[in-house]
């Protein structure tokens, strides 16, 4: 805040006026917000209208339909419209698919069963937020029941918050209609749920939605289990040992046997050798102290001496993990291990402050060095026996320019593409002079049957890291591994390979009007039905969904030889 002179302030009115005024337009302008949201409103439950699932969708006893689960779990409001309608929503709206199948869901009610709270938001009388909320209130509601509760709630909305609008809703909803009250019930039972919430600086949210009663009684047991846990100087709040005991209660280490767990960890080798650029572990960004933590933990890499503490804390879960990507390019010609600082002689004492500092700079060098050397020495791990391995690291090597994954390899793989493999260029203490005969590294070979072999499967993973299609976040690992041009067409290789979630793989298949194309620079274009295109490619390594730039033509590289074969013949039944 600026300060001011008092004899520099104006006279109190007039700053009490001059606020008002703006006030004032703030006012005018939240109106203006509501009637334009109830012209969205009724655009889009127009849009839903011309969207009928019965001349869109699969019947249930088609094969390719939406499964069971899926329908079950679909606003009741939607019942009737196009299952791609979502989709179309969020891509036109740039929201995601639950912000597109609350706003489609909400704006049918609104037309449809709450016209009185549609006419409300259109004069400004109520918020979005306020219609949004009685929509899911009284939805539920038979329609003289819901008429009747209507006029009452918008009779007495005037000044009132949607919070407490929403107590008085749900008061007037149950003396209105008690069966409805047990539907909801019933619907937030079957909603009952456990999710991950991606956080920040590395941290994520495991919440689970249960009856109040079960709540309650689960968090008491936490804080019993987390009051005899304590111990004289254990340093941890009542919070903390309770989210301790929680994952000791999951995970149960040492009872039910070690707990594994397959992380898929890309850092650059500067992250892991000190430096500050962040890394993944899953898909989610983490500081780059983290990463280099989850490597000294799970012993991939050896903890500096100098960050190493004299008496190791007893951790408080025993858990085994397991990594098994590293998007780190190690530097050839690395220094071997051991390698000791230089001892400044007598004469440097006595130079100059600026040739002091040549002491600081060789610990500085070294210690890079042994990080170099350490990192080397993981890379080129050829059996992870013994080790937090569930494999050997895999090193991605990537496109300088766009960040997009050019080849998934090993240290071995890369030291025999570079050199000319005579023995004495293969051992790498002398620099090979020869033209290389190892073949350029790139993505595996094609498969011949339906399913990729385990090695280009892995590589499109990598690859995509997400699900393809617009605004969508579902992990890799969740994917179907979708055919651009339908198989045996086309041919079951990287380059006509995408991951796409169940749904908009079907989507890419089975829903009218839209189309997906698969660009030469490795992009998808999708069409919707209303002619809007939209193009994705895969996020870059070191960034998070950001468009590439397009990158230079060249001539690609020759593909590698083919990995062990998943012959599977069985296509996707869509």
């Amino acid at each position: 805040m600026f300060e001011q002179p008092v004899e520099a302030l104006p006279p109190l009115g007039r700053l009490l006026e001059t606020g008002a005024t703006h006030l004032a337009t703030a006012t005018t302008a939240a109106r203006e917000e509501s009637r334009q949201a109830a012209v969205k409103a009724r655009a889009v439950a127009s849009f839903a209208r011309c969207r009928p699932a019965a001349l869109l969708d699969r019947s249930d006893d088609e094969v390719g339909a939406a499964a069971a689960v899926s329908r079950a779990a679909r606003p009741a409001a939607l019942t009737e419209v196009s299952e791609w309608a979502v989709d179309e929503v969020a891509v036109a709206l740039a929201l995601s698919s639950r912000a597109a199948a609350s706003l489609l869901a909400d704006s049918v009610v609104l037309v449809e069963h709450l016209p009185a709270t549609l006419a409300a938001l259109e004069g400004g009388a109520i918020s979005w937020m306020h219609a949004r909320m009685l929509a899911e209130v009284l939805a539920p509601l038979d329609d003289e029941a819901r008429a009747e509760v209507e006029g009452e709630l918008l009779a007495r909305a005037d000044g009132k918050t949607v919070s407490e609008l929403k107590a008085i809703a749900h008061r007037a909803a149950l003396r209105a209609d008690a069966s409805a009250a047990v539907w909801r019930a019933a619907q937030a039972v079957r909603d009952r749920d456990v999710r991950v919430h991606a956080g920040e600086d590395g941290m994520a949210t495991l919440a689970a939605t249960m009856t109040g009663p079960v709540a309650a009684a689960c968090r008491a047991a936490l804080e019993a289990y987390a009051a005899e846990c304590a111990t004289p100087g254990d340093q941890r709040t009542k919070a903390q040992r309770m989210v301790d005991c929680l994952t000791d209660l999951i995970l149960r280490p040492g009872v039910n046997g070690p707990v594994r767990v397959q992380l898929s960890v890309v850092a650059t080798a500067g992250t892991l050798t000190g430096g500050e650029e962040p890394g993944e572990v899953d898909g989610q960004p983490v500081p780059a102290g983290m990463v280099r933590e989850l490597a000294y933990a799970l012993d991939l890499l050896p903890r500096p001496a100098a960050a190493r503490p004299t008496e190791p804390a007893e951790p408080n879960i025993a858990t085994t993990g397991a990594a098994d990507e590293s998007a780190a390019m190690p530097h050839s010609g690395a220094a071997p291990e051991g390698v000791a600082p230089a001892e400044p002689s007598p004469a440097e004492d006595a130079r100059s402050h600026a040739t002091t500092d040549a002491a600081p700079a060789a610990l500085s060098r070294a210690a890079n060095e042994r990080a170099a050397a350490e990192l080397a020495a993981l890379l080129g791990v050829r059996f992870p026996a013994g080790t937090a391995l569930a494999g050997p690291p895999v090193i991605a090597i990537v496109e300088e320019l766009s960040g997009q994954l050019l080849a998934l390899s090993t240290a071995t793989e890369i030291r025999r593409a570079a050199t000319c493999e005579r023995r004495a260029c293969r051992t790498g203490r002398t620099p090979c002079t020869h033209p290389p005969c190892g073949g350029a590294l790139g993505p595996p070979g094609p498969s011949s049957g339906y399913a990729p072999a385990d090695r280009l499967a892995t590589f499109v993973r990598a690859r995509d890291r997400r699900c393809r299609f617009p605004g969508c976040r579902a992990r890799a690992v969740r994917c179907d591994l979708d055919h651009n041009v339908p198989w045996p067409h086309g041919a079951t290789g990287a380059d006509n390979l995408c991951c796409l979630c169940r749904h908009h793989h079907r989507l890419s298949h089975q829903a009218p009007g839209w189309t997906m194309r698969r660009l030469p620079d490795g992009g998808l274009e999708w069409t919707t039905p209303g002619g809007d295109t939209i193009t994705t490619y895969p996020p870059r390594y070191g960034t998070d969904d950001d468009p590439p730039p397009t990158p230079p033509a060249v001539e690609p590289p020759k593909p590698a030889e083919p990995g062990p074969m998943i012959v599977d013949d069985d296509p996707a039944p869509f």
